[in-house]
């Protein structure tokens, strides 16, 4: 395939005319580009987005006896210009576990993976779960968690594939350190804002976590007097930050300015609808196009670590592209190599 005349993002944020060749399910110059023509004229084509933190999509996600609904969820997330995700699973290890075994057996079935179906990267841990009995936990009863409860992510990781990418942590709570300097070989570490000190957030992350998992929308101050998590998150340049573009705590203004101070570090996440939707409203407040584009494509895929393969429109990638108007309106959706809508 060869999509023409597109005004195509590029991976240092600017936009340029160029052609996107692709061959099967990857993005290759060089191919020959035999087949299909797509004429993008007046088109911006834009990496397909990644979501790091799909909670219900389609309805339903998932049931209490964690029956997750794959299919039904990866294909609404394609027809929204998603196409690459992790599924968020708040349950108990049991029920995550199960969770865990419906992902891998999907991404293992070509059959069950259809093409107008997202990539499942894996799923993400909102908290450590190794020992909460009841299938929907009350926010007391996170408070018995032990953070230090390698055997149960281990447990739940063996599944396969290494289908947890996300895992989050509580920096207020004692031995934390240590699960986060084991856990953070196998997944992104995220700390969660829970009143955590700035020194406690700085143990997290020299210990290993690379994620802030606050949805930040009332405005950033940083404190040198009295620095707090985000203080710790700013200083250290590895360390990625989820923010929102969602007028509940903040102004729009607030919200440009988040963005504005974390740019190239941050992670766009969608508290309602999906990430489309919030990376356009993010536009409509008037966070800069590449900024907003950048926290929904390659920001998540590098907090990920998986900027080699998704979140980018350079050669190598998966041929994950969405084509929108100058209104960043959808008009098609091509995911690995084909068109789907």
């Amino acid at each position: 395939m060869r999509i023409k005349n597109a005004k195509v993002y590029q991976a240092d944020g600017t936009f340029a005319e160029t052609d996107i060749v692709t061959e099967g399910e990857f993005i290759k110059s060089d191919a020959s580009a035999d087949g299909e023509i797509v004429d993008a004229y007046d088109l911006i084509a834009l990496p397909g987005l990644v979501d790091i933190r799909v909670r219900q999509a389609a309805d339903t996600v998932y049931d209490d006896a964690g029956n997750y609904a794959v299919d039904k969820v990866a294909r609404f997330e394609a027809g929204n210009g998603v196409t690459s995700f992790v599924g968020t699973v708040e349950l108990p290890a049991a029920h995550a576990k199960k969770v865990a075994k419906t992902v891998v057996d999907w991404n293992a079935d070509e059959a069950d993976r259809h093409d107008d179906c997202a990539a499942v990267l894996g799923l993400s841990l909102e908290r450590p779960l190794g020992h909460i009995e009841d299938a929907k936990p009350s926010p007391e009863s996170w408070k018995d968690l032990a953070y230090d409860d390698v055997d149960t992510f281990d447990d739940l990781q063996s599944v396969g594939d290494g289908v947890f990418k996300v895992v989050d942590v509580d920096a207020t709570q004692e031995g934390m350190h240590t699960y986060v300097g084991l856990v953070s070989k196998k997944a992104t570490v995220g700390v969660v804002d829970n009143d955590a000190t700035f020194a406690q957030t700085e143990k997290a992350i020299k210990a290993g976590a690379t994620l802030v998992s606050r949805r930040w929308d009332e405005r950033i101050v940083l404190d040198e007097k009295k620095p707090g998590m985000m203080d710790a998150a700013f200083k250290n340049d590895q360390v990625f930050v989820e923010l929102v573009a969602h007028e509940d705590n903040g102004s729009k203004e607030d919200i440009v300015a988040n963005f504005a101070l974390l740019q190239g570090r941050t992670v766009l996440v969608a508290e309602d609808g999906n990430l489309f939707d919030a990376m356009r409203r993010a536009i409509e407040m008037g966070v800069p196009a590449n900024v907003a584009i950048d926290a929904a494509t390659s920001g998540p895929a590098r907090a990920l670590k998986m900027g080699d393969k998704v979140g980018s429109l350079e050669d190598g990638r998966y041929a994950d592209i969405v084509l929108v108007d100058s209104s960043y309106h959808i008009k098609h959706v091509i995911n690995r190599g084909k068109t789907i809508l």
